[in-house]
C-alpha cells in the first residue's frame, strides 16, 4: 500500500489557498502550462464538454482548461469541502459561467455528453475511474491521467502497466512527470 502523506497536506493546502488570492494565483501558476499540453496531447476544443475528475479546492484545472481551450467544464470532486470552496472561489474570481463543479466520485460517476476527461493526480482509484470512463463514454472521448513522478510513486495511485496510452506528454512538475492520452475505441490493454 502506497504512502499517503503529501495527499491529506496538499488538500489542506488547496483549502487554504481557496480563501488567498496570491496564494491561489502562485499556486496554480506552474499548472498553465502543465495542462495548455494536455489540452494539446487530447486535441481539446472550444466545441468540447470537459469533465475534470479531482479539481480540489482552487480548481485550477478547469479553469485553464476553460480559460485556454474555451471548452464547457465540468469539475467533479468526492470532498463535499473542496466542492464547496471551489465554487465560492470561481465565484470570487467570477468564473463560473462555462465552468460548473460538482460534487461525485470519478470512479462511479457517470454522465453523458463529455468528449474529454483530464483525471488530476490525486484521483483514485486511477484504473478504476478508467473502467468506468470506458464503460459510460462514447467512442472517441478521449481521458488524460496524470501519472506520478518515480520519487513520488509511493504517494499517489497509478495506472498499473498493462493500460498502454495511445500517446503521452511530458510534464515539468515535481509529482507527475507524463499525462497520459487513452481514448474510447481505441483501448490498448496488455
Amino acid at each position: 500500500m502506497a504512502m499517503r502523506i503529501i495527499q491529506p497536506l496538499i488538500g489542506t493546502l488547496e483549502k487554504w489557498c481557496s480563501i488567498n488570492s496570491y496564494s491561489a494565483r502562485l499556486y496554480s501558476l506552474p499548472y498553465r502550462k502543465t495542462v495548455q499540453r494536455e489540452i494539446d496531447l487530447a486535441g481539446i476544443t472550444s466545441s468540447d464538454r470537459v469533465l475534470n475528475i479531482g479539481c480540489g479546492a482552487v480548481p485550477f484545472t478547469a479553469v485553464y482548461l476553460s480559460l485556454l481551450s474555451g471548452a464547457e467544464v465540468c469539475a467533479l470532486d468526492l470532498d463535499r469541502e473542496a466542492v464547496e470552496r471551489a465554487r465560492a472561489y470561481l465565484k470570487k474570481k467570477e468564473l463560473p459561467g462555462r465552468i460548473q463543479v460538482v460534487e461525485g466520485d470519478g470512479a462511479l460517476y457517470t454522465s453523458h455528453g463529455f468528449t474529454a476527461v483530464v483525471v488530476a493526480l490525486q484521483a483514485e482509484p486511477k484504473e478504476d475511474i478508467l473502467n468506468n470512463l470506458f464503460s459510460w463514454s462514447p467512442p472517441g472521448s478521449r481521458f488524460v491521467f496524470r501519472q506520478p513522478s518515480p520519487l513520488y510513486e509511493n504517494h499517489y495511485d497509478s495506472l498499473p502497466a498493462g493500460y498502454k496510452p495511445l500517446d503521452q506528454v511530458q510534464q515539468n512538475m515535481k509529482t507527475f512527470d507524463r499525462s497520459l492520452l487513452f481514448v474510447k475505441g481505441r483501448e490498448l490493454i496488455s
